[in-house]
């Protein structure tokens, strides 16, 4: 990459900022966080001298070029930083060949690479015969309501990736739901919490019990008692992947069971898979149910899970055995399953990018778990930057990258850009 120190300059300044969901405001619709990164973005993009739009504190866009038009579709917004950080999370660290800071996968660092991929491109004199519009959302992690308002408001393209799912390219995604399970009220705890956002592995949990705890019962989960308060560590991960976590509802869970709650049913149902609903897979993969949040309130505990469901299989398909639970819930469909053939023209020119950016001649398209702004577009895929064969380290604590990684990454996108130009 060209002008590498400057990347990392302007990198820097976006991990910086802590833009995560906040407190609408005028122009801001999803708080002063996500709209700080969204100007600085667009800053960074006219002082390249690329034409930009902002919509409304929405999202933005940077266009460049003339012809068909291909979309490109990014995200500022992150999640909570959560615990467990060996570095400040809001600071670009560089430490033993790895760039860490919250965003540097999920979505700041990809999205900067490729503005500089086009920058690259502008700086050679190219001159694109596709017009290329490249929008940054804001609340792609808490909504996607930034996306229904450019649905809204704008037409998008038809064809277009998003820097934010796997290599070597994406022809499937999973459809995106979440269930709330309605439990009854607690008899022995009060103040039961945990979880930061649903489509997380729930990291830490912690419940007041009303009666002296039993310190061997709280040894045998691995719990800790502080002032009065039970608390459960778990290892927070992405909620499609909930295998590389370690949920810290479960313990806390089974800790309360034994002590009198009725919570049996619900530890069996959704953490030991009683009716084989992760069981249900084809070659897309299986259907995964993460719990992601628990409260309590008046009317009892709410315990909110990640549902991911992969085409052909319909959210019927889960339902149906959710169902045998036994289990109030409601479901929220937040988006259906994306899928792009194997053969259309446009999955394959990133894919032979990829392959000749990488030297992996084999590399085939793959199907994957997570859902992305790549739904904007009609005919859209995730391309990168998840590397095969790499640690999974979005949403977790100490995000991170190994920065031979992130160089071979660029030179993926500034290939893939270059072949869509010609």
């Amino acid at each position: 990459m060209k002008n590498y120190e400057a990347f990392l300059n302007d990198l820097k300044d976006l991990i910086a900022v802590k833009s995560v969901l906040g407190t609408p405001e005028t122009n801001a619709p999803f708080g002063k966080g996500p709209k700080k990164a969204l100007d600085l973005f667009l800053s960074i993009a006219k002082r390249m001298g690329f034409s930009t739009k902002e919509y409304d504190g929405y999202a933005g866009e940077v266009t460049f070029g003339e012809g068909m038009e291909i979309g490109i579709i990014g995200h500022l917004d992150v999640v909570p930083e959560g615990d467990g950080w060996n570095s400040p999370p809001y600071e670009l660290t560089r430490k033993d060949g790895m760039l860490i800071g919250r965003g540097i996968m999920d979505d700041k660092g990809p999205s900067l690479l490729c503005l500089y991929a086009l920058k690259e491109l502008k700086d050679e004199g190219v001159m694109p015969k596709k017009k290329f519009r490249f929008i940054v959302g804001t609340n792609e992690e808490t909504g996607w309501k930034d996306i229904d308002y450019l649905k809204e408001h704008v037409a998008l393209p038809e064809y277009g990736f998003s820097p934010d799912g796997d290599f070597p390219v994406v022809y499937s995604e999973k459809g995106m739901g979440e269930v709330e399970f309605s439990l009854p009220k607690l008899k022995y705890f009060t103040d039961l919490k945990g979880g930061t956002v649903v489509n997380a592995v729930c990291g830490y949990a912690e419940v007041k019990e009303v009666k002296d705890p039993d310190f061997a019962l709280l040894e045998k989960y691995g719990l800790s008692f502080d002032n009065g308060v039970i608390k459960s560590y778990g290892v927070s991960a992405h909620g499609s992947r909930p295998e590389t976590g370690k949920n810290a509802i479960l313990p806390l869970f089974s800790y309360m069971a034994e002590r009198g709650e009725d919570l049996e049913n619900i530890i069996d149902c959704v953490f030991r898979d009683k009716f084989g609903l992760f069981k249900t897979e084809n070659e897309q993969g299986f259907i995964s149910l993460s719990a992601g949040l628990v409260r309590e309130d008046n009317a009892g505990v709410k315990l909110t899970c990640d549902l991911r469901v992969p085409a052909p299989f319909t959210f019927k398909t889960a339902t149906d055995i959710i169902d045998k639970f036994g289990v109030p819930y409601k479901l929220t469909v937040r988006h259906d399953t994306q899928y792009l053939g194997k053969e259309d023209w446009f999955l394959n020119v990133l894919l032979d990018a990829y392959r000749k950016a990488t030297g992996e001649t084999s590399a085939q398209p793959i199907a994957q778990r997570g859902s992305t702004f790549a739904r904007a577009f009609a005919r859209g895929c995730a391309f990168g930057p998840e590397l095969p064969g790499t640690v999974r380290s979005i949403h977790a604590p100490n995000e991170h990258i190994p920065e031979e990684d992130f160089l071979k990454i660029y030179d993926v996108y500034k290939t893939t850009l270059e072949e869509l130009s010609k």
